[in-house]
């Protein structure tokens, strides 16, 4: 595609789509498509968002969508449970109360971790 038309394309969607965006008006289909660039992004609460706007064209195609989120959100969540418990064997090893206390901080960031994705978990299953 030439530059220039590129271009115009990415001002008009500036221009248009994006104020007209939370009123619902636009095509369900433009809402997955968002959804996904979002997804992609790893961007979770604004891929929760185009579903939610997508939700009274309610396809299969947006569930499906829904269900890709959920299985990535779970999928970091059971990183960031190993990385929890990985933390907290070598805080029990560690002799210096220092470095125990950094790795609470860390344990601390990873239990907030979790329980964001366990939210948005729970909230892409009522779309699924």
């Amino acid at each position: 595609m030439p530059v220039g038309l590129n271009l115009l394309f990415r001002v008009g969607r500036k221009m248009l789509a994006e104020p007209l965006e939370d009123s619902g008006l636009l095509p369900g289909k433009y809402y997955r498509s968002q959804a996904l660039a979002a997804l992609e992004e790893q961007d979770f609460p604004e891929c929760l968002r185009y579903l939610r706007l997508a939700e009274p064209q309610r396809k299969a195609k947006t569930r499906m969508i829904a269900q890709v989120l959920i299985l990535r959100c779970r999928l970091l969540r059971e990183e960031h449970q190993s990385r929890l418990d990985t933390i907290a064997t070598l805080a029990q090893q560690e002799p210096d109360a220092a470095k125990r206390q950094r790795y609470e901080e860390i344990a601390r960031a990873e239990e907030k971790a979790i329980l964001l994705l366990d939210s948005y978990i729970r909230e892409a299953r009522g779309l699924a």
